[in-house]
């Protein structure tokens, strides 16, 4: 990662924290992070870890693909159209098969 990317990608950061009214301070707390170690990273000066930057992402509501790279739009919603079609192409024991799985994840979720 170059400098300007890095320097983009904090400014992605810092846009989207205020534009969803975290202080920094709030902030930090959310993404169990220093103050100190937070203000680095927005402005530039350090590289979040792997697990931060998936964190910050977490609380943002942005993929990390827009956060790193900036080239994708925030999470988008997803395309029902799609699915829709992926399900009519499909036989009945895989939709069975898709359906029990999506209930299992869904215990998992409420758990």
């Amino acid at each position: 990662m170059t400098k300007k990317q890095q320097k983009e990608m904090a400014d992605r950061i810092k846009k989207r924290r205020e534009s969803l009214g975290f202080t920094q301070e709030s902030f930090c707390e959310a993404i169990y992070l220093s103050a100190s170690s937070y203000t680095k990273i927005e402005n530039a000066f350090q590289r979040p870890a792997l697990d931060t930057l998936i964190l910050i992402a977490q609380h943002l509501d942005l993929s990390l693909d827009y956060l790193v790279f900036g080239d994708n739009a925030p999470k988008d919603i997803v395309d029902v159209n799609a699915i829709a079609t992926i399900m009519k192409s499909a036989d009945s024991e895989k939709l069975l098969y898709a359906s029990k799985f999506i209930s299992q994840i869904a215990k998992v979720l409420e758990s």
